[in-house]
């Protein structure tokens, strides 16, 4: 795929997108959530769509290490890299904006939503795109999304960018390919 093709599969859904709203980014807590103000309350988001690896000790590190059969070292090594990368993407204090049912929170407390930055790009599907994370599918999701998701991807499987080239077969067992 040429890149300004896939730099607008990922930044043009901003341009569509109704009923959005600017936050201001906090802190990225691990892969997959971050720390926002948004209408003056502090409020953890959760990249909608993407899991990304843990980056410290909790219950889903250690159903991570069930279903994988992988070490805690090698899981954790995955999550601080995952970590890193978005914090490479969305630095503390930008402005983001949101997408999704803001009013809703998932079983950990925190608002499933597609952040974008100022720029357009949007964190969920670069996540997936360069090889920090995999798509999680939800009935509540946008076709768009899901479909931006899948497309990335599959061409992330062969390109194999991030995680994909740097840790190749802790990342595959992680992500649950054959």
């Amino acid at each position: 795929m040429k890149p300004l093709l896939l730099a607008l599969l990922i930044a043009l859904p901003l341009l569509a997108q109704a009923g959005r709203q600017e936050a201001e980014l906090l802190k990225v807590e691990d892969g997959d959530t971050l720390l926002v103000n948004l209408e003056g309350k502090e409020t953890r988001i959760q990249l909608q769509g993407i899991d990304a690896p843990e980056d410290s000790a909790n219950p889903k590190l250690t159903v991570d290490m069930k279903r994988t059969g992988l070490s805690a070292d090698a899981l954790l090594s995955l999550g601080e890299a995952a970590t890193a990368h978005l914090r490479s993407l969305a630095k503390t204090g930008s402005r983001l904006v949101l997408s999704g049912d803001l009013d809703a929170f998932d079983r950990y407390g925190r608002i499933p939503a597609e952040a974008f930055t100022s720029e357009g790009l949007s964190l969920n599907v670069a996540m997936v795109a360069d090889g920090y994370a995999r798509p999680l599918f939800s009935e509540a999701m946008l076709d768009s999304l899901r479909e931006r998701l899948q497309m990335v991807w599959e061409l992330a499987r062969s390109k194999k960018p991030g995680l994909w080239s740097s840790n190749p077969g802790t990342f595959r067992a992680w992500a649950g390919v054959e």
